[in-house]
């Protein structure tokens, strides 16, 4: 949302998809409501068929989804459960199959793994995605204000631990540096 937030006050033009959430953005922003990771892939492809520059994926989208939905409500205690996952769809790898020219910035989320490590495993990203921006969830960014990250481009930029809005004009501002974003 910061990120968002940031980009419409800098006079882009912002479309969201978003999920459940008690944020909302600021006024001007574009909001496209989804409930699922599997619409929030769908509905930001079909976005994107409107002829976006950027694509900003900031959703730390599921990687797996059940195979078979229940419905109704499962009754406690009756028996032991078995939940099959399938793998979900990859939106950032959709993205730059059915969009070259998408300038595409990743987020890629690492549980309790070292800068070098998490660097590292960010750079796989950058196959799809033109930059990625890296955190260790372990850290307590989730729910949080505050944030820490990496920006693994060319070179590796460190975002120290802020607020999350002065981290999106950080992630901005190097995006804004970067000949393949100005």
């Amino acid at each position: 949302m910061a990120l968002a937030d940031e980009a419409a006050r800098r006079g882009y033009e912002v479309t969201i998809v978003l999920g459940p959430t008690s944020l909302t953005p600021m006024y001007g922003v574009k909001v496209i409501p989804v409930v699922s990771s599997h619409e929030m892939t769908e509905k930001t492809l079909a976005e994107l068929e409107y002829g976006y520059d950027i694509l900003i994926s900031a959703a730390a989208l599921g990687d797996y989804s059940p195979v078979k939905r229940i419905k109704g409500k499962i009754r406690s205690g009756k028996k032991t459960l078995i939940i099959r996952l399938k793998p979900t769809r990859k939106l950032i790898q959709e993205a730059r199959k059915r969009h070259k020219k998408l300038r595409i910035v990743a987020f890629k989320a690492e549980y309790d793994k070292s800068p070098d490590e998490m660097v590292k495993e960010a750079r796989k990203l950058l196959k799809v995605a033109d930059v990625v921006v890296a955190n260790d969830v372990s850290k307590n960014v989730f729910g949080s204000n505050d944030t820490e990250a990496y920006i693994i481009c060319d070179e590796v930029k460190c975002i120290p631990r802020m607020s999350k809005k002065d981290a999106a004009r950080r992630i901005l501002d190097e995006l804004q540096s970067i000949a393949r974003f100005s």
